[in-house]
C-alpha cells in the first residue's frame, strides 16, 4: 500500500494515531505543574490518578496505565490500555514552548482502529478546550 492509498491517521509502524495541540497561556514550567493537578489529570486522562515517575495504576474505568518517560515541563509517555484493547496504546503528553506560552500536544499510537482514532481525536479535542476554560482562556 503507497502512503496516498493509506486512510488518514493509519501509519505504516504504529497503526493509527490520533494527536491534538492548543497554545496554552502558561510557560511550560507552570503548565506541567497545572497538568498534574487532579482535577487536569480527570480531565486529560479520566481519573484523579497521581502521575509520577514511575506510576503504574488504573482509571475508573478500568484503563491500565504505566508511565514509561517523565520529564517534567517537557513531556511524558505511558502504555495505555482500555480493557477492550488487545494491546496497550502509547499516550504521550508533550509541552512545546511557544514564547511565553507552551503548546500542549497529546499524540496516541498504536490504536485498535479507525473507530478508536476518531474517538481519541473527540476525547482530546474536548479535554484541551475544557484544560484552556481552567487557565481562563476562552
Amino acid at each position: 500500500m503507497k502512503v496516498s492509498d493509506r486512510p488518514v491517521g493509519l501509519t505504516r509502524d504504529s497503526g493509527w494515531q490520533a494527536g491534538v495541540r492548543r497554545t496554552l497561556p502558561l510557560s511550560p514550567e507552570k503548565a506541567w505543574d497545572f497538568l498534574l493537578l487532579p482535577d487536569a489529570v480527570n480531565i486529560w486522562l479520566g481519573g484523579r490518578n497521581p502521575i509520577a515517575a514511575d506510576g503504574k495504576f488504573r482509571l475508573p474505568d478500568g484503563t491500565r496505565c504505566e508511565i514509561t518517560v517523565f520529564q517534567p515541563a517537557s513531556h511524558l509517555r505511558m502504555r495505555w490500555q482500555p480493557p477492550d484493547y488487545a494491546q496497550p496504546a502509547i499516550l504521550q503528553v508533550r509541552l512545546l514552548p511557544a514564547g511565553k506560552k507552551t503548546v500542549l500536544a497529546f499524540h496516541q499510537e498504536k490504536l485498535p482502529d479507525a473507530a478508536a482514532r476518531k474517538q481519541r481525536l473527540v476525547f482530546y479535542r474536548t479535554a484541551l478546550t475544557r484544560l484552556a476554560e481552567l487557565t481562563g482562556q476562552r
